[in-house]
């Protein structure tokens, strides 16, 4: 069984009656067995619970024994109690369902205690053939919990034009000036636009109930709303029912919302903009929020921009796990790593998709590219990346300048998108400052700015005369020195290399490519020993995430 805080009765902790009892917040459900759930635990965020897994993972139902067992006279804008009956969740089959099921509901109570109480669901076959519910038992004292539940299932997304429902206009379901506001800024946050002004209720009993755009500058009336923005409406009548519901400054919470298939008819920008909404709501008017989603771009956001609530339990993300289920009896996983979820959710493994896509990393040669191998040397990034030294591969020069990659970073910026520039480290940081996007590219690590070819040479005239690299190489210093001259080098000083105007850059290039093999070589031994090169890995590993993650695959180590 997962973890999950152990409770006590309410009679140990001195209640005597559930109604009574003042709740902080639920903290979860502990299955003792329901369907093929056994001894499983689902553990509440303290304002956000994610629900996530393959279809046939029983989401739905774990929403619905979470919400059930509590009673409210708080009502939504349109009159509808604020209750979750456990047939508005999922039917029991007296077929199939013919096994007792039993489960602990887990609180905090008001004085800070963990409450565990018991919820039996059973058949009772002899007088009805249907399924009754016990919270607690059957003595004085038991029965559903007074606590504010909404469920909000796929009903919501009944199209208008296969219902009834019509505009109200008795005035019964108007809007405060303050309610009209935040209806407003709703729709504004998720569906950025300067078009909504007005807003009318649109309703049928027990069948659709959400807002429209009206007014005096409405571009279209309530018959022709999207699906998205009716989805937003029906949200937003049990958001003011829990506003409503809500007493300033009260200590005690407030109630939970669940939705079901959160994602249905949003934009993947829109899902995020309406979770970030909801976050930020729930912690307002202490309500609970349960969503389940099948949505790989919300879990990814999740991960990247909720880590901290994440980690602080502030979020709580429940995956479902088939894969490794035994009969039907799906491991509920809390906060899994971001890479089995996404497996889970795609039957692909996330490093086989990341190495099969590859990111493009464009250099200004074979020298460059050789060299930040060699500094990133691990074999699980190099293998999720492309090295490039040519942007056109079919033609005659093997290299790029840096002016030409900057231009392109600089002009086509949309080209390098889910690509990576690597500018040699003698390009200046005020040559690159036209570049918008800094994290369209990266510079390859020098202490002291300057090229590969020249810092090899330097490197190499740094050596004493028995220092082992002479040694790999079976070549003696003064021979190396000797081919310096030969390339055109006209000072063999240390700060006479380092000097461009004394030693131009091409004289350096000019003795790397008499033998390209052993300069490559000479570059293998620098980064053996570099003090830059895991900085630069951090880096360059870095940009190689972010890249990935704006695809929705898990980060590299």
């Amino acid at each position: 069984m997962n973890t999950m805080l152990a409770g006590k009765r309410k009679t140990e902790l001195g209640h005597s009656d559930n109604k009574d009892i003042p709740i902080k917040s639920i903290l979860g459900i502990r299955i003792e067995r329901f369907r093929s759930f056994r001894e499983r635990s689902l553990v509440m965020g303290e304002h956000v619970t994610v629900l996530s897994g393959r279809n046939g993972t029983m989401k739905t139902s774990l929403m619905g024994l979470l919400a059930h067992p509590f009673s409210s006279e708080a009502k939504d804008a349109f009159g509808a109690d604020l209750k979750t009956t456990l047939h508005e969740v999922f039917k029991l089959s007296p077929e199939f369902d013919k096994e007792n099921y039993l489960y602990d509901l887990v609180l905090r109570t008001g004085t800070g205690k963990t409450l565990s109480e018991p919820v039996s669901i059973y058949r009772v076959q002899e007088k009805t053939n249907r399924h009754r519910v016990v919270v607690s038992g059957a003595e004085k004292g038991d029965g559903n919990f007074a606590y504010n539940t909404s469920f909000l299932n796929l009903k919501r997304l009944f199209p208008l034009v296969d219902t009834n429902a019509a505009p109200a206009t008795d005035g019964s379901f108007d809007l405060s000036t303050s309610e009209a506001a935040d209806l407003k800024d709703f729709y504004e946050t998720v569906f950025p636009s300067s078009d909504y002004e007005a807003f009318v209720p649109v309703h049928q009993k027990k069948v659709k109930t959400t807002f429209a755009l009206a007014g005096a500058g409405a571009k279209y009336n309530w018959q022709a709303i999207s699906s998205g923005e009716d989805n937003l409406g029906a949200i937003f009548n049990r958001l003011l029912g829990f506003q409503r519901a809500f007493v300033n400054e009260q200590t005690t919470g407030n109630g939970i919302l669940c939705i079901d298939e959160f994602e249905s008819s949003l934009h993947p920008v829109a899902q995020l903009r309406l979770l970030d909404y909801l976050y930020r709501w729930s912690a307002r008017y202490r309500v609970q929020v349960v969503i389940s989603t099948h949505s790989l771009h919300l879990i990814q956001h999740l991960y990247l921009k909720h880590a901290p609530n994440l980690s602080a339990g502030r979020i709580v993300v429940n995956f479902i796990s088939k894969s490794d289920a035994t009969e039907g009896n799906f491991p509920i996983l809390q906060n899994p790593p971001y890479d089995l979820a996404y497996k889970e959710l795609t039957l692909t493994s996330p490093a086989k998709v990341a190495a099969a896509r590859k990111v493009k990393v464009f250099c200004e040669d074979e020298y460059a590219i050789h060299f930040a191998k060699r500094l990133i040397k691990s074999q699980a990034v190099l293998q999720v990346v492309e090295f490039h030294s040519s942007l056109n591969p079919g033609g005659d020069n093997p290299g790029t300048s840096w002016s030409a990659l900057r231009s392109l970073c600089v002009q086509f910026p949309l080209l390098l998108q889910g690509s990576l520039a690597l500018f040699d480290a003698d390009v200046k940081a005020s040559q690159l400052a036209k570049i918008k996007d800094p994290a369209l590219y990266l510079t390859l690590p020098d202490g002291d700015s300057i090229a590969i070819e020249r810092r090899i040479m330097v490197h190499i005239l740094g050596l004493g005369n028995d220092d082992q690299f002479f040694k790999k190489f079976d070549q003696e210093r003064d021979s190396f020195l000797a081919e310096f001259k030969a390339a055109g080098v006209k000072s063999l000083k240390i700060a006479d290399v380092m000097d461009e105007s004394k030693t131009p850059i091409e004289r350096c290039k000019a003795w790397a490519d008499t033998d390209k093999a052993k300069f490559k070589r000479c570059i293998t031994d620098y980064c053996d020993h570099s003090t830059l090169k895991d900085e630069f890995r951090l880096r360059f590993v870095e940009r190689i995430n972010r890249i990935n993650q704006q695809v929705g695959l898990p980060s590299i180590q």
